[in-house]
C-alpha cells in the first residue's frame, strides 16, 4: 500500500468512471459482479487489505466508490503532466520547423 497504483488499475477506473459519476450524484446502478468484484480487488491493493464489500448493500458499494476513487485521484497525475510538456514540446518543434521553412522561401526569387 503504497502511493503508487498499478497502471492495469488507473485505466480500469478510469474507463469505469461514470460510476463514480453516478455516486457523485447520489446513487448507484446495480453493478455486474465482475465490475464488483475488479473494485474490491483494487481497493484492497491500494487501501485496505482487509477489506471485505457486502455487495449487495448499494450504500456499502457507493462508500467503497466513494474512497477508491478519492484515492485515485490525489494521486499525483503525472502521466497527465508529461502529455502536456510532450505536446508542449512537439509544438514548438513544429514553429521551429516552419520558421526554417519560411526563411527558405524567402531567399530570392525562384530560378527559372
Amino acid at each position: 500500500m503504497g502511493n503508487q497504483m498499478k497502471q492495469e488499475h488507473k485505466d480500469y477506473l478510469e474507463a469505469n468512471i461514470g460510476n463514480y459519476h453516478t455516486v457523485q450524484n447520489g446513487y448507484v446502478r446495480n453493478l455486474d459482479i465482475h465490475l464488483l468484484n475488479m473494485y474490491e480487488h483494487i481497493y484492497r491493493e491500494n487501501l485496505d487489505s482487509q477489506f471485505v464489500l457486502t455487495k449487495w448493500c448499494s450504500s456499502c458499494v457507493m462508500e467503497m466508490l466513494q474512497r477508491l476513487y478519492g484515492y485515485y485521484l490525489s494521486l499525483p497525475q503525472e502521466s497527465v503532466q508529461n502529455l502536456v510538456q510532450n505536446h508542449v514540446q512537439i509544438e514548438s518543434e513544429i514553429k521551429v520547423e516552419s520558421q526554417i521553412e519560411d526563411a527558405k522561401r524567402k531567399r530570392g526569387r525562384p530560378k527559372k
